[in-house]
């Protein structure tokens, strides 16, 4: 199920409260970068926050995607420890990079903006991307990533967001449920 186009969801994707302690969650500048060779097409972005970003692994599930306006092939660059989904993970933040799928919020993610279509993400062969990235104090910096892992899609919005893991008997999540809380 495809969401629709970001843009059109204003009043979904509204700023959530936060305390402030969470302002590496407020965005203040974004820039995307395209570029071209003969061989492919790649895509670097830099975005600073109203604070450092948290980098002991202590302050939750938290995340920063780049949004397609199709909701298909989202790049995030997110923590959420306990959980292990990813072989590159960087110790001891959590930080990792995955392409997603994003669907409405089922009534496990009641109150969410969106939530992650776990079964169509884990079948994309860049769910556990290891894509270059730097994070320093409120600086984030990704860089090379090919556009075709994007679907070649264009990126309509940066945005931040807290993460909520829903998860079964098993200890897995059932349910990954995302909250915006900034945009650009």
């Amino acid at each position: 199920m495809k969401v629709g186009s970001y843009l059109a969801l204003g009043t979904l994707l509204a700023n959530a409260p936060l305390q402030a302690s969470e302002d590496y969650l407020r965005l203040k500048e974004a820039e995307v970068e395209w570029k071209a060779t003969a061989d492919a097409k790649t895509l670097s972005v830099e975005f600073k926050t109203a604070a450092p970003v948290p980098m002991d692994g202590k302050a939750g599930a938290f995340g920063y995607a780049l949004l397609s306006d199709s909701g298909n092939n989202v790049l995030v660059i997110v923590t959420h420890l306990p959980i292990d989904d990813s072989s590159y993970e960087t110790v001891p933040s959590g930080f990792h990079t995955h392409v997603l799928d994003l669907k409405a919020p089922g009534a496990a993610c009641a109150g969410a903006s969106f939530e992650v279509d776990i079964p169509a993400s884990k079948a994309n062969q860049r769910f556990d991307a290891g894509y270059r990235y730097e994070v320093e104090g409120s600086e984030i910096e990704l860089e090379g990533v090919p556009a075709a892992d994007l679907g070649d899609a264009g990126i309509e919005t940066i945005a931040s967001f807290k993460l909520k893991p829903v998860v079964g008997a098993d200890g897995k999540p059932t349910n990954l449920c995302v909250s915006v809380i900034e945009q650009l």
